[in-house]
């Protein structure tokens, strides 16, 4: 019901892969180096145990075959791998060179990676060795032997079963985890108090501290000293060599937020006396004015040398239709206007959505991998595709095996724990007290019980038992805002079914 997936780009060269393929997984004489790059590997899961290994990201190959739970990207030629419930790490031939002992592990990051043992991660060296003892809740290489920290205890938005641990920063420059963080160098210690709010700026930081009576960003050094001096109120990472700064001008009650730009170094190369400034990409920001847009370039220059009263790029982020008077003429990159052009990306992308099939809504108790939910005497295991039992129906409810485990509820612990492709029950991945076969943003599990753990089992049931017979009715997910409605559960679908 849940699957691994990703883009691919596909090629026609099978025969050539079929040749190589031997040489590839089985040549105990080639040489790491001889292997393709990180970027190569991609992961790909399936198989009865919903198992995981690496394609050719071109042509889908296998490169290293379906045997871990979990797997991550490959960086710097290790990839984190999750073999019965601890992650440790594997290098391009599929060996274990660090032994699985971590709750989660991350990517290396010149030489070094994050790890999570219990609620508090450290980090490790390529030889797998503890350098920094886990104590902190994030601590993520940035730099030779410099850390980014953050003090506290581990906790994630996502479901603990698929946790990671990102690098520094996230989708637009955010931190992968809010709060305050400090820098920390590796024998040594603090670099700087645990009180700073940080971004990324090429090699730097922006940095700005949180206990300060008026908090600005500067451009600090991983070294934990000032580059350039706090002096702004709001900032952006490093797009084609600029980054949008703003300050808060005029009283509290009419402030106005005014933009300009800094350069590498820090240094103010388009004065903050915008209203508004995007992130630069092909070389153009959109520029906002009293009311009026234009594209600007990484000198301040208006492509066209005037305003318009709306401008847009294109999904490539070029610079593509400008409005004025009235009407929308296309712009090109010496600033004449025409025709608005066709945006062949934009097209690319509607034709693809109008000719592509709408998902077809799995029953509740059919999981991806032709492995069926199978009840006795109102007990629930496993079947395979082939009529072979691959779980005895000795459980209260069952969900389907999903990166090589599936969960059983154990009603004497009040926990729902992990079982193993061999029919065992595991201690890790942890237990946990609820767990839900389907999920949905915005949405939550209808309560059955006022008890966590009796609630998940009693929504499980339920969810089980309309797979078997549609006449008993299936949960709900409720929504979590008032103009939500909840709707009942009666497919293995995301979405609730026609």
């Amino acid at each position: 019901m849940k699957w691994c997936s990703e883009s691919i780009i596909r090629s026609g060269a099978r025969l050539l892969v079929l040749l190589m393929l031997p040489v590839l997984l089985h040549s105990p004489a080639r040489a790491l180096d001889d292997l393709p790059d990180d970027y190569t590997f991609v992961p790909r899961c399936g198989g009865i145990y919903d198992l995981c290994g690496y394609a050719h990201r071109q042509d889908e190959h296998e490169l290293i075959p379906k045997r871990y739970e979990r797997v991550t990207m490959f960086s710097e030629g290790l990839a984190a791998v999750r073999i019965d419930g601890l992650f440790g790490y594997i290098d391009k031939t599929g060996k274990v060179v660090i032994e699985p002992r971590f709750d989660v592990a991350g990517p290396f990051h010149e030489g070094f990676a994050e790890i999570l043992v219990g609620q508090k991660t450290g980090v490790i060296a390529r030889n797998g060795d503890i350098v920094l003892q886990p104590q902190f809740k994030r601590s993520i290489p940035l730099n030779d032997d410099i850390i980014l920290v953050q003090s506290g205890i581990y906790s994630s938005s996502m479901d603990t079963e698929f946790a990671t641990l990102g690098t520094a920063f996230g989708l637009y420059g955010l931190p992968m985890s809010r709060g305050t963080w400090g820098l920390y160098r590796l024998g040594k210690g603090w670099l700087t108090a645990d009180s700073y709010e940080f971004k990324p700026f090429g090699k730097s930081l922006w940095a700005r501290d949180m206990s300060a009576e008026k908090p600005l960003f500067g451009v600090m050094g991983i070294d934990g000293k000032w580059l350039v001096q706090p002096a702004f109120d709001a900032v952006q990472g490093l797009q084609d060599g600029r980054a949008v700064v703003s300050v808060n001008v005029g009283e509290r009650q009419r402030s106005r937020l005014l933009s300009g730009a800094v350069d590498a170094e820090g240094k103010v190369v388009i004065p903050l006396r915008y209203d508004g400034l995007s992130f630069w990409a092909k070389g153009y920001s959109v520029v906002r004015l009293n009311g009026r847009e234009g594209f600007m370039d990484i000198r301040g220059g208006l492509l066209g040398g005037r305003f318009f009263d709306k401008v847009e790029r294109d999904l490539e982020q070029n610079p593509f239709k400008v409005l004025l008077d009235g009407q929308w003429f296309g712009i090109s990159r010496d600033g004449s206007l025409g025709e608005v052009p066709v945006d062949v990306l934009k097209e690319k992308l509607a034709r693809a959505g109008r000719t592509s099939e709408a998902p077809k809504p799995l029953k509740n108790t059919q999981c991806d991998n032709g492995v069926s939910i199978v009840s006795r005497d109102s007990l629930w295991g496993l079947e395979g595709p082939d009529g072979h039992i691959l779980i005895e129906p000795k459980y209260e409810a069952i969900s389907c095996f999903h990166k090589g485990v599936a969960w059983v509820p154990d009603s004497d612990r009040r926990l729902w724990c992990p079982v193993g492709p061999d029919g065992k029950v595991r201690s890790k991945p942890d237990c946990r007290t609820t767990y839900y076969a389907v999920d949905s943003p915005h949405y939550y599990p209808e309560a059955f019980d006022s008890d966590p753990f009796r609630s998940s089992l009693l929504w499980m049931q339920a969810f089980l038992k309309h797979g078997l017979d549609p006449r008993h009715q299936p949960p709900r997910l409720m929504g979590g805002k008032q103009d939500i409605k909840p709707f009942f559960v009666n497919c293995g679908d995301r979405s609730p079914c026609e």
